[in-house]
């Protein structure tokens, strides 16, 4: 095996990878200067604008509610609404044969089989 040519083959490799690297940056920087140039536009200053009067309240006395109630949604309803919405998307005419209610840390399939899978 001829180690000189060996060498000569590993350096002329090395070399090369390494300009065209300083070429890539040399590129990028030029382009980034060109697509961020930004014409210089002359501000000029601000006209001070009075600011307007504060409205005359008087006496009275503004109330301002402690706590806003949001109003209690019937399910059915909920129910209806969604039932009506995927009619009204697919065209078939569909019916509710049954509502069962899940609690809430209930797991879906998918993610009780993950767990299962973490846990073995």
């Amino acid at each position: 095996m001829n180690w000189s040519f060996v060498l000569w083959t590993v350096v002329t490799g090395l070399a090369v990878v390494f300009i065209i690297l300083i070429f890539l940056i040399v590129l990028l920087t030029i382009m980034g200067k060109v697509f961020t140039a930004k014409k210089k536009t002359v501000i000029q200053p601000a006209k001070k604008i009075n600011p307007l009067p504060k409205p005359y309240v008087g006496d009275a006395v503004l109330s301002v509610p402690k706590k806003i109630e949001t109003p209690r949604v019937d399910e059915l309803q909920v129910i209806a609404v969604i039932m009506a919405a995927i009619e009204a998307y697919g065209g078939k005419k569909i019916k509710v044969i049954d509502i069962k209610k899940r609690e809430d840390n209930a797991r879906s399939a998918w993610g009780a089989a993950g767990v299962y899978e973490s846990m073995r």
